[in-house]
């Protein structure tokens, strides 16, 4: 758990591609009409954070921060397809756009590189007044710099400082909800995290098993939610999510004959039926950032990467993580399938009971 955001390796060579594109942006730059914006004619902002569900869930405190520094503004929001429709359901912002962005998915193809293009430069017929990106990668910038705002923020990482009006030092170490906080905060905007809505305990709901990830070094292995289950059904109803990835999970337990519920519907039904829940627990996924948002109590499981850095924001939250750091021989600069399996079911129904006593005890 280095604290690092970022593969050095992706860092490294961004780092060396920005420096050979300078020259062309900075010659564009100088042709680049500058402004003078205050409150009152600050009408349009663009917020980009297209990359994951989560990601645009830990960004709630900072949208609600912007609406209230300036409630004149339409608020945008540009986020993955995958998200769209929670955002609007949430109404995190004025108004929710889905997109397609294929550095997100590792998809070279040009075509769509061009295409990306172009819907940020189609954003100019909005009149953006601020835009900002929070993720610090050079590819954002890029396609921030063609929507030509009249003020755009983000950090600078990877380099590309020349694609925004007021490129900021990346903070290192700093969970990614505070770090986007940090970034508005030169906005005049509130950088401390605000009172989340009130944390829920329903008693006689289900604690929520969500096994699935995109990414299998991510996962919890399947025996040991099975044997968890086994552990908690003596006190507790118990039920998982079904998704492409849970299906093995699914199929050990009615292999042993256990007594859980099944949940299956979208993202949207999801969220309703959660809310009902006495708990989630799951991976360092998407789940738990929408459990801790809605005020469910939340146990997330990690392995070698930094809970610091995006762990679930929520108060009742436990995170559970090896005893030891990862020395494993292991081939992603951050994830280890090894740590979490290093992880004890013990240790997690331990959590569970005492995460319930915490929740009752101050109910």
């Amino acid at each position: 758990m280095n604290g690092q955001v970022y593969n050095p390796y992706f860092i490294f060579w961004s780092r060396i591609i920005s420096t050979l594109i300078w020259p062309f942006y900075f010659f564009c730059n100088l042709y680049r009409k500058s402004y003078s914006l205050n409150d009152e004619n600050i009408n349009a902002i663009l917020i980009c954070q297209y990359h994951r569900i989560g990601d645009v869930l830990l960004i709630a405190p900072v949208l609600r921060s912007l609406k209230i520094r300036y409630p004149q503004a339409h608020l945008t929001l540009l986020c993955c397809q995958d998200a769209e429709i929670l955002a609007r359901d949430l109404e995190l912002a004025d108004e929710v756009i889905g997109i397609e962005i294929p550095w997100t998915n590792w998809d070279w193809s040009l075509f769509k590189w061009l295409k990306v293009r172009s819907i940020a430069r189609n954003f100019r017929k909005q009149n953006i007044d601020i835009a900002i990106d929070f993720k610090g990668d050079l590819r954002n910038s890029w396609f921030l710099w063609h929507v030509q705002p009249k003020m755009s923020l983000g950090y600078t990482d990877t380099g590309g400082s020349f694609f925004y009006t007021h490129p900021k030092p990346f903070p290192a170490g700093v969970h990614q909800t505070e770090r986007s906080l940090q970034l508005i905060s030169h906005l005049g905007c509130d950088s401390k995290m605000m009172d989340e809505k009130k944390s829920i305990y329903h008693d006689q709901g289900f604690i929520v098993f969500h096994s699935g990830g995109t990414d299998p070094k991510r996962s919890w292995p399947e025996i040991k939610w099975v044997e968890l289950a086994e552990s908690l059904l003596r006190d507790h109803k118990i039920a998982i999510v079904k998704t492409p990835e849970t299906g093995p999970v699914i199929r050990r337990m009615k292999e042993r004959k256990l007594r859980v519920e099944i949940f299956e519907g979208d993202l949207i039904a999801f969220k309703q039926w959660l809310k009902n829940q006495k708990m989630l627990i799951g991976i360092d996924s998407m789940p738990g950032h929408l459990a801790a948002y809605l005020g469910i109590p939340v146990i997330s499981i990690f392995g070698s990467q930094d809970p610091n850095l995006t762990c679930p924001l929520g108060k009742w939250t436990t995170i559970i993580h090896p005893d030891i750091p990862c020395h494993h021989q292991r081939d992603h600069w951050r994830l280890c399938a090894k740590c979490m399996a290093s992880i004890d079911g013990e240790k997690v129904s331990s959590a569970v009971v005492d995460l319930i006593s915490r929740v009752k005890n101050r109910q």
